[in-house]
Parts: C-alpha cells; sequence; structure tokens
C-alpha cells in the first residue's frame, strides 16, 4: 500500500495538477495541427504511415527524416505524460471516493483515455498490418507472429456488369496446427476477427491455371493486441459521458445548476 505521505509531496501534486492537464494537451494539439501541415507536401515519407505499426514507420522510414518528422515522438510523449496526469487524478479521486463518488462519469472518461493511449501504444509495438495477399482457393498463408494459419476454402468475386469487383465473398479457415479456430464466409464489410486478428477482403485478381483464368482473393491483414483494451477504454469513456450527462441535469433539476467544466 503506498503511504499517504506520498500524496502530499510536491511531485505528486504536479502530476495531479489540472494546470499541467492543459498545458499538456495544448502543446500537444498544437503541435499536432502544426506537423500534420508537413504531411501533404512529403508524400514520400508520410506516405506509408497508415499502412504499417507505428513503431517499425519510426524505425524504417521516421529515422531517415528526423527533421521531419521530430514532432511525431514528441506528440507521443506530451500524450503519454497526460494519460500519466489522468491517471494520477484517477487514483487521486480513488482515495476519496467517498465524497467523490459523485464524479464517477469525469474519471470513467478519464481511465478510458488512459486505456485508449495504452492499447494503441501495444498495438503500434506490437501489431501489424500486412497488405496485397494474394491466395488462391486451397493455399494457406501462415502466421507465424500468432502461431496459426489462414487458409482461403472457397472464393467467388460478385461482378457488376461492366465487370467493377462489387464484392467478394471469401469462405476463410483459421488454423493451429490441425485444430480449426474459425471458420467464416467474409465479404468487404465483414472481415475474419480472432483475438486482435482482422482479415478484411480487399480485391481479387486473376492468374492463369491449365490454359484458363483463375480468380484469386487479394486480402489485407491487420493484427492488433490491445484492440480488446481499447473497447474496454470506448465503453468506460462511453459510459463516463453518460453518467456526466445524467449527473450534471440530475443537479439542475434540483436547481444546483452546476457549471459545464
Amino acid at each position: 500500500m503506498i503511504k499517504n505521505s506520498l500524496f502530499d509531496t510536491k511531485p505528486w501534486k504536479l502530476l495531479c495538477s489540472l494546470k499541467l492537464t492543459i498545458v499538456l494537451a495544448s502543446a500537444a494539439t498544437l503541435l499536432a495541427v502544426g506537423g500534420s501541415v508537413l504531411m501533404p507536401f512529403n508524400p514520400r515519407i508520410f506516405g506509408s504511415l497508415d499502412s504499417m505499426p507505428l513503431g517499425l514507420w519510426l524505425n524504417s522510414v521516421a529515422a531517415n527524416s528526423p527533421g521531419m518528422t521530430w514532432w511525431i515522438p514528441v506528440g507521443g510523449i506530451l500524450v503519454s505524460l497526460l494519460a500519466l496526469n489522468t491517471l494520477c487524478c484517477f487514483i487521486d479521486w480513488l482515495r476519496f471516493i467517498r465524497s467523490r463518488w459523485r464524479k464517477c462519469g469525469e474519471y470513467l472518461i478519464h481511465i478510458g483515455f488512459v486505456l485508449i493511449l495504452v492499447a494503441f501504444l501495444w498495438g503500434s509495438q506490437a501489431g501489424f498490418r500486412s497488405e496485397k495477399n494474394g491466395l488462391l482457393v486451397g493455399q494457406s498463408k501462415p502466421l507465424p507472429q500468432l502461431g496459426v494459419t489462414l487458409k482461403l476454402e472457397a472464393f467467388e468475386p460478385v461482378l457488376a456488369p461492366s465487370g467493377r469487383p462489387m464484392e467478394m465473398l471469401n469462405t476463410l479457415a483459421l488454423f493451429k496446427g490441425e485444430q480449426l479456430l474459425k471458420r467464416v464466409q467474409t465479404r468487404s464489410n465483414h472481415p475474419l476477427t480472432w483475438n486482435g486478428l482482422v482479415v478484411i477482403p480487399a480485391s481479387y485478381g486473376q492468374a492463369m491455371r491449365g490454359g484458363r483464368y483463375i480468380p484469386y482473393s487479394i486480402l489485407t491483414i491487420n493484427y492488433d493486441p490491445g484492440a480488446n483494451i481499447a473497447l474496454a477504454g470506448a465503453i468506460a469513456m462511453g459510459c463516463g459521458v453518460l453518467l456526466t450527462l445524467f449527473s450534471f441535469y440530475r443537479k439542475r433539476a434540483r436547481g444546483d445548476r452546476p457549471d459545464i467544466v
């Protein structure tokens, strides 16, 4: 158990300070807005930012252009400090929960923010994104990072009269060794999902086999280990907003008329 004397120190009071929250949030926002102006004019550097995990992008792309990308890791540090500030405020609130329980909604929003940030940092370091994975029916693709194998069992592209692909029906199966983990028919807005793994039908192509063209599926494979934590954070924030609104209007109904902060 943390001694009460720790909560009386200047560093702790600073970490729980609203002024620190305002400074960090303002600095991170201004840095992000200013840095984002550079992105449209430097597609060679920033064009791949959304197509790979942040940690990989920082090591493989940003490291070669530090003068143009320094604001992204600095912004990440500021947001991480903001999350620490928020977490400390939450812990401080727990100490006096008997007298501050009416602020449950606000602190659910705070802890939800911390969970989402933790999920993002975890996913950016341990996750991966793989595009343009072409599979013929019957072919498999090992995913060694997860110890599983993805197999395309059936594929049927649905084409418009003009030849434009309208839908791509895939029957995908996920195996761990010989054990079937999941089998599902996927299409554009209905991916295969499993423990943070998301497999999305993106397009299709044609390969020559036996003197005729056979369609093959092109899949995008994403893995985000922090997805469930992010979902928990989003639920916490949503519940926090509802509780805060309920508390606000309940006070107004009895004439308290609290200020909106």
